[in-house]
């Protein structure tokens, strides 16, 4: 689907195992969780761009740039206003900010961007069906790891059956441009019922697809359309992963990267 954020190219991440992409995926979300430091944070970002480099997620980047910057300023705004135990250098009634507040929202900020970063440079490398071959080599039962997998589908599934349906109320007349914030929502409303009754069909058609497959009934001896090999360089991929997450733990635990005492 266009609205899916796996990306066709030959990338680095893209050769890479699934299971060594699902193992390394948790562990990279440490350095960035590990700092709130807004400069160490800033280091945590700018190691989830080099991974999106690296995935060939750059132009996903597009996609998630305002829900990033919406993200930045409200943590912003959110934390430096409600940051307790410091003192306020500005303050109007129960709230108040200081440079202090002002730079662990900031951190709080590029730390979600990174954490958005990584997650798209994962879906960006890999298919739903090496998601759901790692789920199964990593000892996750066939339905279970199906399930997870579906939530790939999800979002994109719900995203382009809205299109579908806005584009035709749209060419039968309904105007969604005019008027005022609360009167272009009202006509939003109507799309809801269409939206929703072609997602639950397809959810009807998937369960049947599913069933006609004998999902659950042949969960023994499954074959595989496509096998993937481990490779040397799959291992190293760990090794530098788990040196860079026990390198940020250790600079956290002897007070690098720490402005304020929490995570």
């Amino acid at each position: 689907m266009s609205s899916s954020l796996f990306r066709r190219v030959a990338s680095p991440g893209h050769a890479r195992h699934p299971v060594a992409k699902l193992l390394t995926l948790p562990i990279l979300f440490v350095p960035p969780l590990a700092f709130n430091d807004p400069v160490w944070a800033l280091a945590g970002l700018a190691m989830s761009l080099v991974i999106v480099a690296l995935t060939g997620a750059g132009p996903n980047l597009r996609r998630v740039a305002v829900l990033g910057v919406t993200l930045l300023v409200v943590s912003t705004i959110i934390w430096g206003l409600m940051l307790p135990g410091h003192e306020h250098l500005w303050s109007f009634g129960p709230v108040g900010a200081s440079p202090l507040s002002v730079a662990y929202g900031l951190a709080m900020g590029l730390r979600l961007n990174a954490l958005i970063l990584i997650g798209v440079a994962f879906v960006s490398c890999t298919r739903p069906e090496a998601f759901t071959y790692a789920l199964r080599h990593a000892g996750m039962p066939v339905t279970a790891s199906l399930a997870l997998t579906l939530a790939f589908r999800l979002v994109p599934m719900l995203a382009e059956t809205t299109r579908t349906v806005t584009e035709a109320q749209i060419s039968r007349g309904l105007d969604l441009r005019r008027g005022g914030l609360l009167t272009r929502a009202r006509r939003y409303v109507p799309l809801m019922v269409p939206t929703l009754t072609y997602a639950m069909r397809s959810a009807d058609d998937l369960t049947r697809a599913l069933e006609a497959r004998g999902l659950g009934a042949a969960s023994r001896g499954r074959t595989e359309l496509r096998v993937y090999r481990w490779t040397w360089a799959d291992t190293a991929l760990l090794i530098v992963v788990v040196g860079i997450a026990a390198a940020s733990v250790w600079a956290r635990a002897n007070g690098y990267g720490e402005i304020v005492d929490r995570l």
